[in-house]
């Protein structure tokens, strides 16, 4: 196996904040170009690229965030903690990887390392919200061992025409040390 091929799965730092910034703005940008108007998707992507020098300062007691590296260079982040409903979950809060990362198995290794992450904090079970149209994220939280719960809800991200999300869950228990 090349070096260049395999992942590194490590906690962000403050200086990480532009290249997950960068993550985050490209899966944006390809991930929901048919589910938003241009321009304002455009907009939400800078807002993605730039965010994460304030998110990473002000992180606790918000969650974690993770990044994968493979050959030096961050393809991948999530970011999780406790569920923003106190309901005692854990949840997945976003999970991005670079367009020329996707179907690399990047992203499934860094979705096991916040499982164990999330059983370590002592969460039995994780959610995941995702937008009903987001093809390709549903089907990979279904192949990760995630199951539609049957909740919905409308998130209007700033341009007044709100979206359908989807809540995925999953039980961890088995991950527990």
């Amino acid at each position: 196996m090349r070096l260049d091929t395999l992942t590194l799965v490590r906690e962000a730092r403050a200086d990480d904040a532009a290249s997950i910034g960068e993550v985050h703005a490209e899966a944006w940008r390809v991930a929901y170009r048919d589910l938003f108007e241009s321009k304002f998707l455009a907009a939400q992507v800078e807002i993605r690229r730039g965010q994460w020098v304030g998110k990473l300062a002000d992180l606790q007691p918000h969650g974690t965030v993770l990044l994968a590296e493979r050959g030096h260079q961050v393809v991948a982040f999530s970011h999780f903690g406790p569920a923003e409903e106190g309901d005692g979950k854990g949840e997945i809060f976003a999970c991005y990887a670079r367009p020329s990362a996707w179907a690399s198995g990047v992203a499934s290794t860094l979705l096991q390392r916040v499982q164990e992450a999330l059983a370590e904090m002592r969460f039995r079970d994780i959610r995941a919200w995702t937008l009903s149209g987001a093809n390709r994220a549903r089907h990979f939280y279904r192949k990760e061992g995630f199951r539609e719960s049957g909740r919905r809800r409308e998130w209007d991200y700033g341009d007044g025409r709100p979206v359908l999300e989807l809540e995925y869950v999953r039980s961890i228990r088995h991950l527990r040390h």
